[in-house]
């Protein structure tokens, strides 16, 4: 659920993931030409290319458009927000999901949601092949994150063939220095985090929004292999809801993220060596994305075309 860039859920509520810039610079296309996922800002000595990831791919997004990889062979160095192909990672978030990851004794999750939500998630997680046992004592937001990634395989989706873990592959067989955005610490945390008060919003809408994953899902590929960074925005719009706890955990997942990276970005831009970003395409959307916020810093951002 931490990246961005995969397909999910809304408030109309869990969603958080994929959606990305849209006609925020009022950018018109040239005939003939298609607008990618990728926007590119240029400073004195140095170019940060940005690119929309979906986190779990299919084969058949493969081979990328080719300025996609030309802009990753000509950085100097690749960025993405944690990379997960570190060993170190990878134990650091084991670690932390056996520390954090279940409730705190004798609390259950059948507890912390209402009758009524515990039965649905309960045959909803068995439907799944995830029996009772497995989620009971699990937190409400990693139980959320288990189902929807259960969802994903069913469609057909494999992280290994997620976007950023492309070029992360990539960046591993050439020697390319990877940079990244946060941690794996401050990802978990949203997830872990959820406040006892949206454990039964967070789930209801989770539920209720597995019953069209797979059309959310499309429309979002859709979009994205399009280049279409208003109809993304649009469904991240719809998906926001107004609770007023909602909004608020909304706002870290999204908006407070995005101005960490976009002072990274900013950074970077200051600096004299190219970088290739690859985060998830909801990070670009709206007037607190990736964009507008390197616009706001005095930057020219350009979506580029194929």
């Amino acid at each position: 659920m931490t990246g961005a860039g995969g397909p999910h859920p809304r408030h109309r509520a869990v969603a958080r993931l994929f959606p990305v810039l849209v006609s925020l610079l009022g950018l018109a296309s040239p005939a003939g030409a298609a607008p990618l996922f990728m926007w590119e800002a240029v400073g004195p000595r140095a170019t940060v290319t940005m690119i929309g990831s979906i986190h779990v791919g299919q084969r058949d997004f493969f081979p990328l458009p080719a300025p996609y990889e030309s802009a990753f062979a000509a950085a100097g160095a690749l960025a993405v927000e944690v990379d997960m192909t570190s060993l170190a990672n990878q134990a650091r978030a084991a670690a932390l999901l056996a520390e954090r990851g279940s409730l705190p004794d004798p609390v259950t999750l059948r507890d912390r949601l209402t009758p009524a939500a515990w039965e649905r998630l309960a045959a909803v997680a068995r439907e799944h092949g995830l029996p009772a046992a497995a989620i009971e004592r699990r937190r409400p937001g990693l139980v959320a994150m288990m189902l929807v990634m259960q969802a994903f395989v069913r469609q057909g989706f494999d992280p290994e063939l997620g976007i950023d873990k492309h070029f992360l592959d990539a960046a591993r067989a050439q020697g390319k220095p990877v940079r990244e955005l946060e941690s794996i610490d401050r990802q978990l945390d949203l997830i872990l985090d959820v406040d006892d008060g949206l454990d039964d919003i967070l789930i209801d809408q989770l539920l209720e929004d597995l019953d069209d994953l797979a059309g959310m899902t499309g429309r979002m590929v859709e979009a994205w292999q399009r280049g279409d960074a208003a109809a993304l925005d649009v469904m991240l719009q719809e998906q926001s809801g107004d609770d007023p706890r909602m909004v608020a955990w909304y706002r870290r997942l999204l908006d407070d993220r995005n101005a960490a990276m976009a002072d990274s970005l900013d950074h970077w831009l200051r600096g004299d060596v190219d970088v290739c970003v690859v985060v998830g395409a909801g990070h670009f959307a709206g007037e607190r994305g990736l964009v507008r916020l390197l616009g706001d810093r005095g930057w020219t951002v350009t979506q580029r075309q194929d």
